[in-house]
């Protein structure tokens, strides 16, 4: 019998008796009791109800995919009865989202996998968010799902319909393997990326999207390695747009290349994604809390922002857009005034989140340190982050584990300084990437960037800045300096590297802490300029058309002070003997070197500019001329460092792989890669 949106009196009494005892129930459910020992007595009716609600919720807890969605009428959101009505294992969850709302079920043809939880039910729910009031009610249905099994969940908005593919709705991208992505270098302030001309939507861009990023240039695709823990189907006939474009554009057309395959957005790139068809997989469950004290076409906008900002503490973790893969609208029209905030605030926003601070020991203070940025910044108001709180607890109440930070490792690294100096500026992007595990490692951190007006407020306290002032290309040799002449309590030695620089930390470990390690690249003869020819470039360089470096360091050798020469010629073998030229992105000095070192340097100094990869070896042979560490080079250039093998070699193998671009989606792949398998194996 076709169901009407009339309901007959039988109806009528057979949906008040399931309303009381669903109430009944989970008000009982509140004093912990368990649901399956529950036992009403009563009418045929409500034995009835109860039988239903029992059998689907045993079904439900043995099934991992979950949809949660809400419904403010007595028939079922049509995307529910197509799945329903599917072989899809999926367990469905409907809130009413108006009160006394009698739901008809007699459409569901004795399907066992649907909940149906009326309006007055869901403040009675054993949780603390249902204490909470003006709370969006799918909160309470995230919470419902993931209490009682669900692994993945579908957030479906009421008025959206799947697309039927085959045989299946919604396909799931459920593993980690190679998928398409923008070839997106970083950019000072982060970058966010329109994805919807990649599907057909030219001049379109998701709501959130800053206005002032929307002229975005065509983007070169290539592939990453990842793992979606968040999918967004797209709508084939109504994609998700602001409200300032729909009122200038009426007749607006839909995504054309339907035929398009999926894409993840990279690590450190934002892309704004809603609540309309969204997949969280459990590795995201945490994200799926709407604030409660902006408009709801603003909350989800916040929401997913606040979840890609948290993504580099999760391993491979990334945003995917599908090509369309429903359909249909809400129906309510949006509003200019409700979305007001994305488009003031949007760009706003996202910069903010990158440069949020990073001390903490748990995703969850990871997590409550972004709400109360948000919350400081006027963007989410004080009861969001109460809501956080809760919602924080709740999951805990109902088994949920959060994504899992490394603990720091108790290594060599607890009582070495880490200065790391940034070759051509510091962006936001890298620096968090490499903090984010760095900070796993090493407990005293100082950054060394070029020039005075850098904001680097994102950085927590703890970590320090210095802003070098630079001349003639020798930022490598004054941060050195700065770096090993620094007292840090409870650290041995300094440890100074580049910020394109990989380090094996566990290979590392077999060296001594109190030797200074460096990598020499050339042995010299001094006084015989023929020795010298041998083939590194940069001896021949000069500074503003003056003397070369091979003369300048002529010049600073002849220069030395008694002293320091006598110990090159007892413990090197000068003349005969000495070092020209070595890397210089990363040199380990003890604490009880240092001193010499600094004096080599400020001799150096004193006579003239030298490039940092001279002045390093000289200092190194007149500070421990003998018994340091020798590494070999790790050094890839040019072609070489797109060469799979060899880069997977030299991380492997080698003390360090140089130089590793982190601005390159392909470096930092590689680079976050090999960091977690340091971290899996030695935590």
């Amino acid at each position: 019998m076709a169901t009407t949106l009339r309901l007959r009196r039988p109806q009528l009494c057979v949906a008040a008796a399931a309303l009381i005892f669903i109430l009944g129930l989970l008000f009982a459910s509140r004093m912990r009791r368990p649901l399956s020992s529950l036992h009403l007595h009563g009418t045929t009716t409500a034995n009835t109800a109860r039988d239903r609600y029992d059998v689907s919720l045993q079904n439900c807890t043995a099934v991992s995919k979950w949809i949660v969605t809400t419904s403010n009428a007595i028939n079922p959101p049509e995307a529910v009865h197509m799945i329903l009505n599917s072989a899809e294992d999926w367990c469905v969850l409907v809130l009413g989202q108006v009160a006394s709302l009698m739901y008809d079920f007699s459409w569901t043809n004795g399907s066992t996998h649907l909940i149906y939880l009326p309006f007055e039910a869901l403040s009675l729910l054993p949780y603390k968010l249902a204490t909470i009031t003006s709370l969006n009610i799918k909160n309470i249905g995230y919470l419902y799902a993931i209490a009682n099994g669900a692994r993945v969940v579908l957030d479906l908005e009421d008025g959206i319909v799947p697309i039927r593919v085959g045989h299946t709705y919604l396909p799931l991208q459920a593993d980690k393997r190679e998928y398409q992505c923008p070839n997106l270098d970083e950019k000072e302030g982060g970058v966010i990326w329109n994805p919807y001309p990649h599907f057909g939507g030219q001049d379109i861009w998701p709501r959130g999207f800053p206005q002032s990023s929307s002229a975005q240039p065509d983007t070169q695709m290539g592939s990453t390695s990842c793992y979606p823990i968040i999918q967004q189907y797209l709508s084939q006939s109504h994609p998700d747009l602001d409200a300032s474009y729909l009122m200038q554009n009426k007749n607006y057309e839909g995504f054309k290349s339907v035929a398009a395959s999926a894409l993840v957005i990279p690590r450190g790139v934002f892309a704004p994604y809603n609540s309309l068809s969204t997949i969280h997989q459990y590795e995201a469950l945490w994200s799926l809390l709407l604030p409660k004290t902006v408009h709801k076409r603003v909350a989800d906008i916040w929401r997913s922002y606040i979840a890609q900002s948290l993504f580099y503490l999760i391993p491979d973790a990334c945003l995917m857009f599908t090509p369309p893969a429903v359909t249909g609208h809400i129906t309510e029209s949006p509003s200019y005034e409700d979305e007001l905030p994305l488009y003031t605030n949007s760009s706003y926003v996202v910069n903010l989140l990158i440069y949020h601070p990073m001390s903490f020991d748990t995703f969850e203070e990871a997590l409550l340190g972004i709400y109360e940025l948000m919350y400081q910044s006027h963007i989410l108001g004080k009861d969001d982050v109460t809501l956080l709180g809760h919602w924080i607890s709740d999951l805990k109440l109902v088994g949920y584990e959060f994504p899992k930070l490394p603990k720091k490792a108790s290594l060599w690294t607890k009582n070495v300084h880490l200065c790391i100096m940034f070759n051509w500026g510091s962006t936001e992007y890298r620096t968090r990437l490499l903090l984010s595990y760095y900070m796993r490692f090493f407990d005293a951190i100082t950054l060394f960037v070029e020039g005075e007006h850098v904001n680097h407020t994102y950085i927590h306290s703890h970590i320090q800045v210095f802003h070098v002032k630079t001349r003639n290309g020798i930022l490598q040799q004054i941060s050195l300096e700065l770096c090993i002449n620094q007292v840090v309590p409870n650290t041995v030695s300094h440890l100074y590297i580049s910020d394109d620089m990989f380090i094996n930390i566990t290979k590392m470990s077999g060296l001594y802490l109190s030797k200074i390690w460096f990598i020499p690249l050339s042995v010299h003869t001094f006084g015989d300029d023929s020795t010298f020819h041998d083939g590194w470039n940069w001896w021949g360089y000069s500074f503003n058309g003056h003397s070369t470096q091979y003369e300048r360091f002529v010049m600073i050798v002849k220069r030395l002070p008694q002293d320091l020469k006598q110990v090159l010629i007892d413990k090197v073998g000068f003349p005969n003997r000495i070092h020209g030229h070595a890397v210089a992105d990363i040199v380990h000095i003890p604490n009880h070197y240092a001193s010499d070192v600094t004096r080599v340097l400020k001799h150096v100094n004193s006579v003239t500019d030298l490039f940092c990869e001279i002045a390093v070896p000289l200092a190194v042979d007149i500070a421990q001329p003998i018994g340091r560490e020798e590494m070999e080079d790790g050094n890839l250039w040019g072609w070489q460092r797109t060469q799979s093998p060899l880069v997977q070699s030299f991380v492997d193998t080698r003390y360090y792989m140089h130089a590793m671009k982190l601005s390159t989606r392909y470096g930092a792949d590689i680079w976050c890669k090999s960091m977690n398998n340091q971290l899996s194996l030695l935590v």
